[in-house]
């Protein structure tokens, strides 16, 4: 077992962490974090993900997919169109009302909640998806939910995250500016930087977790993703 014991949530609080943020300012932030999902390798790092996870899955039916942190529903949105709308059904937990009327709004499912204990029972869905969640909590917090992942999900599950880099720090920094990004999405960039992982963490995290069978890779864009297969499909 690999063993790590670095916190996570290092320099301060990010405002996408209160639950209260204003409903103007969050809806403009997660538009934001939308966008340089396009521009800096979010939106391909789960692509590549979920088309490693998928290799060797066949279903009949429509598949089920959760975003957990989904923020305006635009990442389970595009993992909807890669697999064929038709085929999937999209559903979307974020602790932010907010992000629950952004997600109706694309077409995907919301669900309140905290991904603290999420409200789903034992392979309760097919794919689990978290992108940009991870960070946001310690340690201890990362592997009970990697496990309640590993549970809920009933093929597999993707993580996508951000790997530290004082340069990926600068080049955020700057592309905010240019972009004129709000300030809380520019200050809580810089913050998701400094709290992102190297591939032996997000790793070590995972196999605390219970899970001894993920891949986990580093992806362009200063991204590492993980992917496994639960292994539920019976249930």
């Amino acid at each position: 077992m690999v063993t790590e014991t670095r916190q996570i949530r290092p320099h301060g609080v990010e405002a996408l962490d209160n639950r209260d943020l204003d409903n103007v300012v969050a809806e403009t932030m997660m538009g934001e974090i939308a966008l340089t999902n396009v521009l800096f390798g979010g939106n391909a790092a789960v692509k590549f993900g979920l088309l490693q996870l998928m290799r060797g899955i066949c279903s009949s039916g429509p598949l089920s997919i959760l975003d957990v942190g989904a923020g305006g529903g635009e990442v389970v949105s595009r993992a909807c169109g890669l697999l064929g709308e038709q085929r999937t059904h999209p559903v979307a937990l974020d602790h932010h009302r907010t992000s629950a009327h952004m997600c109706s709004a694309r077409g995907v499912t919301p669900i309140v909640g905290d991904l603290r204990q999420l409200p789903l029972g034992p392979a309760s869905i097919d794919i689990a998806i978290v992108s940009l969640v991870l960070h946001h909590v310690t340690r201890t917090e990362a592997v009970a939910l990697v496990a309640q992942l590993d549970a809920v999900a009933r093929l597999g599950v993707v993580i996508a995250d951000l790997r530290r880099s004082t340069l990926a720090r600068i080049g955020f920094d700057l592309a905010g500016r240019i972009l004129r990004l709000h300030e809380g999405t520019r200050r809580d960039g810089l913050l998701s930087i400094q709290r992102g992982f190297t591939v032996a963490e997000l790793n070590g995290i995972i196999t605390d977790a219970g899970v001894t069978d993920a891949t986990v890779r580093r992806r362009p864009g200063w991204r590492v993703v993980a992917y496994w297969r639960t292994n539920h499909e019976d249930n």
